[in-house]
């Protein structure tokens, strides 16, 4: 059974991946019966849905903010370019690093590497690995003056 941070991370991975399925670039539109409806369908601990849900609400938070990090640290590809499972899990990955931070940046990293090789396999793995790693090096541990996330809304 996965530790409860693993558990989150993959459930949050998987509603950004609806989010953006069923609406738009991970819009934050979701309601809140889509969300419950979402729940119903996990076995997930309380603590796990808690995590999730602030991996979530914190990438849409910073949504913009992430995507244009995340799009400066691309080599020769774009953003629309990616999967969406690639692409939410980079932005989650980012959010987590950058704006919750209370993890390490390098089980950040792994966890992502994980959740790519276990969704999309070990190509994906490699590649959200080197953007990452490429991010935290612009971002830097103290939180780099290029790296500027907006308030949070609401």
């Amino acid at each position: 059974m996965p530790g409860l941070r693993r558990q989150g991370r993959t459930c949050a991975l998987q509603l950004l991946y609806q989010t953006e399925i069923a609406g738009g670039p991970c819009a934050g539109d979701m309601t809140a019966e889509a969300i419950e409806r979402f729940w119903n369908g996990l076995d997930a601990s309380r603590k796990a849905r808690a995590f999730a849900m602030q991996l979530y609400d914190v990438t849409h938070a910073h949504l913009p903010a992430i995507d244009a990090l995340i799009a400066a640290n691309l080599e020769h590809w774009s953003l629309s370019r990616l999967s969406v499972i690639v692409r939410n899990l980079l932005r989650m990955a980012v959010a987590e690093m950058v704006h919750v931070r209370d993890v390490a940046h390098p089980v950040v990293i792994d966890e992502a590497i994980e959740l790519a090789r276990t969704f999309e396999g070990d190509e994906a793995a490699r590649f959200v690995n080197g953007v990452l790693d490429r991010i935290w090096r612009v971002a830097g541990e103290a939180g780099s003056p290029t790296v500027e996330f907006p308030p949070a809304s609401g």
